[in-house]
């Protein structure tokens, strides 16, 4: 049996390419060029980011700035707590500024890049990470977002390859295995993918996410069972959307 996959997979595919969480990044706060009480609230506003306070991380920012609104390291950590607050355009403005005063750190880039992610400006989070994969090139992080992105421009050959080159400089991150292999799955290559997520079913018993689409690449290839038998099991280790897909292909007439 071959169901209509693409038609169903396109409508969800946004709302369930869930790659990763984005990691954000700031700067050393020990900072030789700052003053005792800029560099005191550097430190405070550290702590609150921690600990998740990001209003209050702010608010020690907006004075350390108000000292000194030529430090790029604030500008970026500031930045980082307005993405966490989801307030992405606020935090592209604070990025902006910091490259203004230091343009060969690849963090803001990344951070940059990032929030345009959320934004779905995703020809935009191409150029902020193209520019901090020119400045540090070895770094796992930045090909896993930047294969996201080529996957949402539809760029998939080139998306497969950061995720390999991500594969090479972090063999133990499963997360550009599995994006790898839904991009595989895309592009109606599913018996690469399951080569992919059959194993790391076994080694990541626990991530629903890998058995759902498993499961997507069996019902695809004439095992349904084995298909429905794994989105049970995306479904009760709290992977929502096995749900629907239960409904969807395993009723009794679907098998």
């Amino acid at each position: 049996m071959h169901v209509s996959f693409n038609n169903y997979f396109n409508k969800k595919m946004y709302l369930h390419m869930n790659f990763k969480p984005y990691f954000l990044l700031f700067f050393s706060l020990l900072l030789i060029s700052c003053s005792a009480s800029e560099e005191e609230l550097i430190k405070s506003a550290k702590k609150e980011l921690d600990n998740s306070q990001y209003e209050e991380a702010i608010n020690h920012l907006n004075k350390a700035i108000s000292i000194n609104e030529k430090n790029p390291e604030s500008l970026n950590m500031r930045g980082v707590a307005y993405f966490q607050q989801e307030n992405y355009k606020q935090a592209i403005n604070d990025f902006k500024s910091s490259i203004s005063l230091d343009s060969t750190n690849y963090k803001p880039y990344y951070n940059k890049g990032n929030s345009h992610l959320n934004l779905k400006e995703f020809e935009k989070a191409l150029i902020e990470y193209n520019k901090a994969i020119e400045l540090l090139p070895n770094n796992a992080d930045l090909y896993i977002n930047r294969a996201i992105v080529l996957f949402e421009l539809k760029q998939f050959e080139a998306a497969i390859t950061d995720n390999n080159f991500a594969i090479k400089l972090a063999p133990g991150n499963y997360l550009p295995y599995l994006n790898k292999a839904k991009t595989l799955v895309q592009i109606g290559k599913f018996n690469e993918a399951e080569e992919i997520l059959s194993p790391m079913a076994k080694n990541n018993i626990d991530l629903g996410e890998i058995y759902y689409w498993l499961a997507f690449v069996q019902i695809n290839t004439d095992k349904a069972q084995l298909g429905c038998d794994n989105l049970i099991k995306a479904k009760n280790r709290g992977f929502e959307a096995a749900d629907e897909a239960i409904k969807k292909f395993c009723q009794k007439e679907n098998l």
